[in-house]
């Protein structure tokens, strides 16, 4: 009970100074992006899913557990790697090539070569994930080449304004090399913060669809939280639907499970590749409702029907307390169970849809 009292006195020491370096850093650091409610008030009003000041859920999320994340935090799990990941530099033609590829950039980041064109997921390349360096989670492996070396971006996709999925540099460099963004209402006042024409952004609800070039950009739901500076639910948390004139993509962003998943399914019959998250959950159900554990992340890919699952959003950040191999190892175990196809590329691999995507269970082989 003493060793109890203790942790829970450290942890509330470490939250108010965190508190106290955070509220220092928003006002002066431009990572923390713009104002989504006074930039964009009546585009976030207009919307269904908005109301008393911020966005809501469908499915609304429990209270969290605060005595499971305690003991969920004081657990002894191997939270980091024995050994970096192994690395794979990828090769990127020009012009692209038609077809279906995936590349693992890490966390949640995904290049996609769809049908001539190149998304980019959640592209995150920076070392931390949170401006305050003392707090910051930090990169346990690098990215398999640096934002110089990336090839030509037709289209950059963001799930939501959490460091861990937008980055303010890697954003940057992008729009220099003139991509288009394809982001939840909100999420732009940050994009424009940090230079981004609006001309070259898409801010889209639920439901939302935009065609640009040979491409379909939809976005659907997700059951998550969102919000730059603190978690006021300011911006819209999404998932999302790519399609080409012969492939289609699913990226899930940050969610819990919840009935969107068969609806997307419904709605488009043919995902060919579904890039889900596996990762950073908690005990308590109320975590579990905006972070799956990996086997609704199965569930999920089987409720949208792709016909090849890629696990993402693992191994990259200590963003919860689960050992860092767990959530790959509870996924290999459920999707053998429901007899899906599985890939699990290493860091760097770009695996060709229709080519035989071999990989393998690598991370076994860390020392």
């Amino acid at each position: 009970m003493r060793k109890f009292i203790l942790y829970t006195l450290i942890i509330i020491v470490l939250i108010l100074l965190t508190i106290m370096a955070s509220a220092f850093v928003v006002v002066q650091d431009p990572e923390f992006g713009g104002k989504p409610l006074e930039d964009r008030a009546e585009i976030l009003k207009a919307s269904p899913h908005f109301h008393d000041e911020k966005f809501h859920n469908t499915v609304p999320e429990r209270d969290y557990d605060v005595g499971a994340n305690l003991e969920d935090m004081m657990g002894d799990q191997l939270r980091t790697p024995p050994a970096p990941f192994p690395l794979i530099t990828p090769q990127f033609d020009e012009p692209v090539a038609e077809g279906l590829r995936a590349t693992w950039f890490g966390h949640a980041s995904v290049l996609v070569e769809i049908d001539g064109y190149r998304v980019f997921f959640d592209p995150m390349l920076s070392e931390y994930a949170y401006p305050v360096k003392a707090v910051a989670p930090q990169r346990m492996n690098p990215p398999p080449m640096s934002m110089e070396e990336l090839p030509r971006i037709d289209a950059v996709v963001i799930t939501h304004d959490h460091f861990d999925h937008l980055d303010m540099k890697t954003i940057q460099h992008l729009d220099k090399q003139g991509a288009e963004f394809f982001v939840g209402l909100g999420v732009g006042a940050h994009l424009e913060t940090w230079g981004v024409d609006i001309a070259k952004m898409h801010e889209m609800d639920w439901g939302d669809t935009i065609r640009f070039k040979d491409l379909s950009f939809n976005c659907t739901e997700a059951r998550h939280y969102s919000g730059r500076k603190s978690i006021s639910k300011d911006t819209l948390w999404t998932s999302w639907v790519v399609q080409g004139p012969r492939h289609t993509v699913f990226h899930s962003g940050d969610s819990g499970y919840a009935p969107h998943f068969k609806q997307i399914g419904e709605r488009f019959k043919t995902i060919d590749m579904s890039l889900i998250k596996v990762g950073d959950y908690g005990l308590d159900l109320g975590w579990q409702d905006i972070h799956m554990i990996p086997e609704n992340s199965v569930q999920a890919h089987l409720d949208i029907g792709a016909k090849v699952m890629m696990p993402i959003h693992w191994g990259v950040f200590e963003l919860s307390n689960h050992a860092w191999d767990e959530p790959i190892e509870r996924t290999l175990t459920a999707a053998d169970a429901a007899n899906i196809r599985l890939v699990t590329p290493k860091l760097g691999q770009t695996l060709d849809y229709a080519g035989p995507m071999k990989t393998s269970s690598w991370w076994r082989d860390l020392q």
